[in-house]
């Protein structure tokens, strides 16, 4: 019977154990630094729209979670966030977005994050500007 116990507590002690070391993995893990990180694709935006529109499972295993360089211009100026081309999402960290107007070339550099079938659109989250 005692033998059983000590067993017992055995796995209790380990499952926790390993229960802690996936949270702290998961949870305090280091985050990506997209802005230090170099572009695997370089593109326009209208390119990368059509090849959502064209094949959009394609598209997602190609672009999805890529760093990718797209050049467009602005069509529209969110809180956080453009729109190039009408086409494409471009979202930047807080505090971060810079000042732009609309009809302004620009090469950005970001996460592609999919494309969003509601709205059309390609989505792009932690952008920088590389140039304007």
């Amino acid at each position: 019977m005692k033998r059983k116990k000590i067993i017992a507590l055995l796995s209790i002690f380990v499952l926790i154990l390993v229960a802690f070391f996936v949270y702290d993995y998961t949870f305090n893990s280091k985050h990506r630094d997209i802005a230090n990180e170099e572009a695997t694709v370089v593109l326009s935006a209208v390119n990368l729209f059509n090849d959502f529109q064209k094949d959009e499972a394609v598209a997602t295993t190609k672009y999805l979670d890529k760093v990718i360089e797209i050049k467009g211009s602005v069509s529209a100026i969110e809180d956080n966030a453009i729109v190039l081309n009408n086409q494409i999402q471009v979202g930047f960290n807080i505090g971060e977005t810079p000042k732009l107007t609309n009809g302004t070339a620009l090469t950005i550099k970001g996460r592609c994050v999919g494309y969003d079938e509601l709205l059309e659109m390609v989505k792009i989250d932690q952008a920088t500007v590389i140039n304007k």
